[in-house]
């Protein structure tokens, strides 16, 4: 043996001896020592000894979680075998250094175990301390490579430090942030909504959610996937309902659905946000139009006179209602032609025929020579509002 690991094994021996005078547990004593030596087989060993002499002491477990993350942390080629017994069951390990999917685990176990025997604040501070810069060394390496714009590899440093605290949003936002960079963005969304459990009133998380929801459900709007659209811009705003344009979005989803009159729910709620809107205001008058429509087809098809007048009527009250966004529009802009061919129609259906001449004689002024009538212009596909020029972000 050389020199130094006599000096070494000396300096162990002569700890026990102090330590056991004065009424400390030799195996914690040694595992702690072990430890330092980066002897994890026999530091696992013997602070599992200490678990066992003592089972409501809380250091214990917190060493064992500090062997297990130090192991996990390390590079050195040679295996570690070790047993670990729980709930009076042995199971046998070979890992090596840096094998952190088995070791963080294990080290996160042993951390909460420490946590929840720790009574005194004192003690809660230490074990906090200790889990935090475990926590931390992986936190910042992954921040590390987002700044780097290497995201792909920042993902799996947040990764490892969730499992080490699974209760800090912190790396939650900033691992969603890397998925989203890395165009993961199913993932991103998933982990973005994780985070809420820790996080619910971090305003960079809350900004991230709705700009990766934005994103998702307008890639789903444009493809026609309406109902999948619909419930991100639903989620949206419950995650944040004071995002501009959220409840013409929901609109516009249950719009294309032909689901007319939920439709009109949220452009009217959009409509006291932003009153002189003008394509919230001509969606209303097309929602409007859509369920008279379906009204007036009905009455071609009712089973008999009284249902026929019902549908008639039903009918004629939406076209009465679609009037309304209508004027305003004309209000708001006097030279749209499209807001003129559109209120003659109308006016035509409630039998108003001066009123609608008098709109088709300003379509012709419009036009400088006039053209032919034409039916209200057909809806244009969803255009789901702006979204945010800021990308989600990391957390700092």
């Amino acid at each position: 043996m050389s020199s130094l690991k006599w000096a070494l094994a000396l300096a162990a021996m002569a700890l026990l001896m102090v330590l056991a005078g004065c009424g400390a547990d030799p195996a914690f004593t040694s595992g702690k020592v072990y430890l330092q030596d980066q002897n994890y087989e026999k530091a696992i060993e013997q602070l599992q000894f200490a678990i066992r002499n003592d089972t409501k002491a809380y250091q214990p477990h917190m060493f064992l979680g500090k062997a297990f993350a130090d192991l996990a942390a390390g590079s050195a080629e040679e295996p570690v075998k070790f047993e670990l017994v729980k709930d009076g069951q042995a199971q046998k390990f070979e890992v090596k250094p840096g094998q952190t999917d088995v070791l963080l685990p294990l080290a996160h176990d042993e951390f909460f175990a420490a946590l929840d025997l720790a009574i005194e604040p004192a003690a809660k501070e230490e074990v906090e301390n200790t889990i935090k810069s475990y926590w931390a060394t992986y936190r910042n390496k992954g921040v590390n490579a987002n700044e780097a714009q290497k995201f792909e590899d920042a993902v799996p440093e947040f990764e490892k430090a969730i499992v080490i605290d699974d209760r800090q949003a912190d790396a939650y936002i900033n691992l969603g942030y890397s998925l989203h960079m890395s165009g993961e963005e199913d993932r991103a969304i998933e982990i973005f909504e994780r985070a809420l459990e820790y996080g619910s009133d971090n305003p960079t998380l809350k900004e991230n959610l709705v700009s990766v929801y934005q994103a998702k459900g307008g890639e789903l709007a444009s493809s026609g996937d309406y109902p999948n659209a619909l419930r991100y811009f639903e989620k949206i705003q419950k995650v944040s309902p004071e995002t501009p344009d959220i409840s013409y979005n929901i609109g516009l989803m249950y719009y294309q659905m032909k689901e007319y009159r939920e439709a009109l729910k949220y452009f009217n709620d959009q409509l006291e946000v932003s009153p002189d809107d003008e394509e919230v205001l001509y969606r209303i008058f097309l929602a409007h139009w859509a369920v008279a429509t379906n009204y007036d087809n009905d009455s071609q098809i009712a089973p008999n006179d009284e249902a026929k007048a019902a549908s008639v009527q039903s009918a004629q009250d939406e076209y009465s209602q679609a009037l309304a966004p209508l004027l305003k529009l004309t209000e708001l802009n006097g030279e749209e032609v499209t807001y003129h061919r559109a209120l003659a129609r109308v006016y035509n259906k409630l039998g108003r025929n001066e009123d609608a001449m008098n709109e088709l004689r300003e379509v012709e002024v419009l036009l400088r020579g006039g053209e032919a009538l034409e039916t209200p212009a057909t809806p244009t596909p969803p255009t789901p509002a702006p979204q945010p020029e800021t990308q989600p972000e990391q957390q700092q």
